[in-house]
């Protein structure tokens, strides 16, 4: 068993168990002796119940999912792999169907604001090269920001980027990338960044400038002067900052913002679909929805 639960990443296997303790809460509020294993006429029962809350037809798949895998897991049938429930969670995704992202893309003219909101934001020269170099590489590396920053100050998961994960030279910085959301199993992934004309907006040039000036230990590539790893709320604080600054109305954008925005603006230079999946190193067509028409207002 345990085998099993350690085959999805830490953060799927609490969703799914604090889904399945509410699905046994319902079961026992159902008269039912328990609710292992689960039969068809229960999960349906469970649906209904949660149409009646109003929960959104995503956050029903992710309770199946949970009900699904704990069945599994436990050499019991799956009782959501029926047509019922598969047809009623697909009606109601058409008659409601998701909002729109709200967040923006940061985009070229947003990102170079940005970076010239550090210098009055950050305390030392340092500080300004290191977010800088963070903010560029996120940029053009389409990196999420878990695969830059650190969970808190005492994360030692590894999971960001270490020094040790970067390889630089004047015309290209190449990253890797050990492991990621969709990569659990830990395969990793070479990102290749390469300079720019731009001295402003140059990740190779911007990377270079900050490792001259950060002190040779091993550990987080991004890591303020007191050496402990940048995190993902400062990261986040720090883009919030520089937004405002800039004049742009933060709330209108995320972390992913970057993300969102690297996808849009390789569709708007008239990439093919396969090169912008490759820059973002996506696996599905989930990429399109990260693409957003550059003739909007950018908040």
């Amino acid at each position: 068993m345990q085998g099993v639960l350690c085959s999805v990443a830490p953060s799927t296997l609490r969703a799914y168990s604090a889904a399945a303790a509410r699905f046994q809460a319902f079961a026992t509020g159902a008269g039912t002796q328990g609710s292992w294993p689960a039969s068809q006429d229960l999960v349906l029962q469970y649906l209904a119940h949660l149409k009646g809350l109003g929960l959104s037809p995503r956050t029903m798949r992710r309770d199946l999912a949970a009900i699904s895998f704990f069945s599994k897991a436990q050499g019991l049938p799956d009782p959501c792999n029926c047509f019922l429930a598969r047809r009623a969670l697909e009606g109601w995704a058409r008659l409601a169907p998701p909002p729109p992202d709200p967040r923006r893309p940061i985009t070229i003219p947003i990102l170079e604001r940005v970076l010239q909101a550090l210098p009055n934001l950050c305390w030392s020269a340092f500080e300004v090269q290191l977010f800088r170099a963070a903010f560029l590489i996120t940029f053009f590396g389409a990196f999420r920001v878990s695969e830059v920053a650190s969970g808190s100050r005492s994360d030692m998961s590894g999971r960001a980027l270490a020094v040790s994960d970067i390889t630089c030279s004047p015309r290209r910085a190449t990253i890797r990338l050990r492991r990621s959301k969709t990569d659990q199993r830990g395969r990793g992934a070479s990102v290749t960044l390469r300079a720019a004309a731009g001295r402003h907006l140059c990740p190779v040039r911007a990377i270079r400038a900050y490792l001259a000036l950060r002190p040779p230990f091993p550990g987080p590539l991004f890591a303020p002067e007191d050496k402990l790893p940048l995190t993902r709320y400062q990261f986040a604080s720090v883009l919030r900052a520089c937004l405002r600054h800039a004049g742009f109305p933060p709330m209108r954008f995320g972390t992913h913002s970057f993300r969102i925005g690297a996808a849009t603006v390789a569709a708007g230079l008239g990439l093919p679909a396969p090169a912008i999946q490759s820059i973002g190193r996506w696996r599905s067509s989930a990429f399109r929805s990260y693409i957003r028409p550059l003739g909007e207002a950018p908040y």
